[in-house]
C-alpha cells in the first residue's frame, strides 16, 4: 500500500517567526489568516537559522506540457534583507502552470467543481550573490501531537474540497485517515497541512485545511544545503519532511482516488 498521505511536508512552503500575509486592498494580516483566501504577498521576518550568504529569495513553480516537456520558473523574487523578505506573487498565473484533476481521481471526496485548475507554490529558495541556490525557506509549526505545514495554492475559480477517507492496513495493523477541509477562493490561498500519529495505537491522520489551527505557533526557518551542524530540534526534524517537494497534483491524485 502506498503510504503517501504523510508527505504533505514535501510540497509545503517555508518556515519563520513573524509572518504577515497581505492581500490586494486588504490591511496587513498578522495572524497568518488567508485574507478571504486571496494572498498576493508573503512577508517573513525573523527567519531562524538564516545566513549572511542569502541575497535573493525566489518563489518557484513547476510546469509540464508533455512527457518530455517540463521545467520550473521563478514567478516572484525579492531581496533578502533585515532577516526577512517580502515576495509579491502574480495575481494571475499563466495557464501553463495550472494543473487539473481527473474526475475519477475525486471519488469519495466532495469537490464543488471538478473542472478547477490549480498550481502549488513548490519552493521558496534562497540564493547567494552568484545566483546559486543555497537553501530553502519553510513555514512550520511543531507540537507534541504532530507537525504542521503551510503552503500556497492558486486556483482559477472558487472551489470547495471536503471529505474524509480512511484505510486499514491489516497486515501492519495500521490505520490511515485523510481529512480535507478546503474552501478556496479564486487566486492565491494559504493552506495548512498537518501530520499526526496516535500515541496509543498505529493511527496516522493527515489533514489539509484552509483554516489556520488556532493553537499552533508557526515559525520561518531557512534550511541551508551546506549546514551540517543544524541543531537536532523538533523543528529541524520537521524540516526533513520538507526536503523533496512534491506537487499537489501528485498528492491529490494519489489521495483523492479510491484506493
Amino acid at each position: 500500500m502506498k503510504k503517501t498521505i504523510f508527505y504533505f511536508g514535501l510540497f509545503l512552503a517555508l518556515g519563520l517567526t513573524g509572518v504577515v500575509f497581505n492581500s490586494c486592498d486588504k490591511d496587513d494580516d498578522t495572524d497568518g489568516g488567508t485574507n478571504d483566501g486571496q494572498v498576493f504577498k508573503i512577508t517573513a521576518t525573523n527567519v531562524i537559522n538564516d545566513s549572511a550568504e542569502i541575497k535573493t529569495v525566489k518563489a518557484i513553480v513547476y510546469w509540464e506540457s508533455g512527457d518530455y516537456d517540463y521545467g520550473s520558473d521563478a514567478i516572484a523574487q525579492a531581496p533578502y534583507q533585515n532577516n526577512g523578505f517580502t515576495l509579491e506573487l502574480p495575481e494571475i498565473l499563466d495557464a501553463k502552470y495550472l494543473e487539473t484533476l481527473d474526475a475519477e481521481d475525486l471519488e469519495e471526496i466532495f469537490v464543488s467543481d471538478n473542472n478547477f485548475k490549480f498550481c502549488t507554490l513548490d519552493d521558496l529558495n534562497g540564493y547567494n550573490s552568484e545566483d546559486e541556490k543555497i537553501g530553502e525557506f519553510y513555514l512550520v509549526g511543531v507540537k507534541e501531537d504532530g507537525v504542521y505545514f503551510t503552503f500556497w495554492l492558486y486556483v482559477d475559480r472558487d472551489v470547495t474540497i471536503n471529505g474524509e477517507y480512511s484505510e486499514i492496513d491489516e497486515e501492519d495493523n495500521e490505520e490511515y485517515i485523510e481529512i480535507y477541509d478546503l474552501t478556496l477562493k479564486k487566486g492565491w490561498n494559504v493552506v495548512y497541512a498537518s501530520e499526526m500519529e496516535s500515541p496509543d495505537r498505529h493511527v496516522y491522520t493527515a489533514t489539509i485545511s484552509s483554516k489556520k489551527p488556532s493553537d499552533v505557533n508557526y515559525a520561518w526557518y531557512f534550511s541551508s544545503y551546506d549546514d551540517l551542524t543544524y541543531h537536532k530540534s523538533s523543528a529541524s526534524q520537521a524540516l526533513k519532511l520538507a526536503k523533496n517537494p512534491k506537487s499537489l497534483a501528485t498528492i491529490l491524485k494519489e489521495n483523492l482516488k479510491k484506493h
